[in-house]
């Protein structure tokens, strides 16, 4: 009984670190995250497999994005070093799965963001 109370107090403990540790979004980010990548996924026709990874990609990519926004805020040239550098490692994430027609598709998604959108969930830089 003293064992199955020590390991839920700890597995209480590590999950509510792990919630507070930054490595989660925020309600709106998730939500956010999730119309992004439905739209992506619809454009590139991915199946369910694709959608996952996509959206597993697409979070990391947004928690990153986040992190450097509110860590480089005062040094703009480090920003923008640092979102080319989360740009092109999530390029390569994506271009690893795809297929050649989906590659052409999501060459094509790229295209028609709007200019200066480096990701949909910050806007315009």
């Amino acid at each position: 009984m003293k064992n199955l109370l020590l390991f839920v107090s700890i597995l209480f403990i590590s999950t509510s670190a792990f919630a507070q540790s930054g490595h989660m979004l925020s309600r709106e980010s998730e939500q956010k995250c999730t119309q992004i990548t439905r739209n992506m996924a619809q454009e590139l026709r991915l199946n369910e497999l694709g959608y996952i990874k996509l959206k597993e990609i697409n979070k990391e990519r947004m928690r990153l994005t986040e992190e450097a926004v509110n860590s480089y805020a005062d040094n703009h040239d480090m920003l923008n070093q640092k979102l080319e550098e989360i740009a092109r490692n999530y390029d390569e994430k994506i271009t690893a799965f795809l297929n050649p027609n989906q590659l052409q598709a999501y060459a094509n998604y790229k295209k028609a963001q709007p200019a200066g959108v480096r990701f949909a969930s910050l806007g315009a830089e």
